[in-house]
């Protein structure tokens, strides 16, 4: 089964009030000290070779600081929600650290996910991902605008998730409720829109469009809702 990317992007360093998001890829960050999260993805087609509906779901906690440390977030992945709930899964585990301050901070992260994993998923190998972020500020006529940019290689990011590769991206905050994206996952292009409603404590949403050329035959829709708290230990 070819996975869905699940759980948001955490902006430590966006420096705006305006929303902003990278959807498709693997961040240079990890979520703050005491944050737990909870996403749901769902998309029209699941793999290249089947057209049916599928989902997926993702817990997670954030621990310790990026910004002067070390930080690290710890998922729990179910991978379809097609079959009976928890029937399989497998966890992840990755850690941060910001190398570089000022106007465009620079976060790296080492990341590894299908750690023992179970059911359907049981016999796939861990993946593990390397990712550099920043994030800066755009100039435009009349407003500046937030915006992230990732560059990073992984194991699994090519073949249905078999051979290495290369992927990258930008994000930028167009409005306190939207932001935009454009991504390389490896092999294929994704198109992506973030957003965030002020009423909505702790929630936020994307849709995307996977593989808009279809280069790798899985041209789908994906869904995601999260959900955060934050500082569930006390400051």
């Amino acid at each position: 089964m070819t996975a869905l990317t699940t759980g948001g992007t955490f902006a430590q360093d966006a420096g705006s009030n305006k929303h902003l998001t990278l959807v498709g890829i693997p961040s240079g960050t990890v979520a703050p000290h005491g944050t737990i999260f909870g996403s749901l993805a769902v998309t029209n087609r699941r793999s290249p070779w089947s057209r049916s509906a599928d989902g997926s779901m993702v817990l997670g906690l954030g621990l310790g600081s990026a910004e002067d440390g070390i930080g690290f977030q710890f998922t729990v992945n179910n991978t379809s929600l097609t079959n009976k709930f928890g029937d399989s899964g497998s966890f992840g585990i990755k850690a941060s650290r910001r190398l570089l301050a000022g106007d465009w901070p620079v976060y790296a992260s080492l990341g590894v996910d299908y750690l023992a994993p179970w059911g359907a998923v049981r016999r796939r190998d861990p993946g593990t991902t390397l990712a550099v972020t920043t994030f800066g500020q755009i100039r435009g006529a009349t407003d500046t605008y937030p915006i992230m940019m990732t560059l990073g290689v992984g194991n699994r990011m090519r073949a249905n998730n078999t051979r290495a590769g290369v992927f990258a991206g930008v994000g930028v905050g167009l409005t306190q409720n939207l932001a935009a994206s454009l991504a390389w996952t490896g092999e294929a292009v994704d198109l992506g829109l973030g957003l965030h409603f002020a009423e909505l404590r702790g929630m936020s949403f994307t849709v995307s469009a996977s593989d808009v050329t279809n280069r790798v035959n899985l041209r789908r829709l994906v869904a995601t809702a999260t959900w955060s708290l934050q500082d569930v230990f006390g400051r």
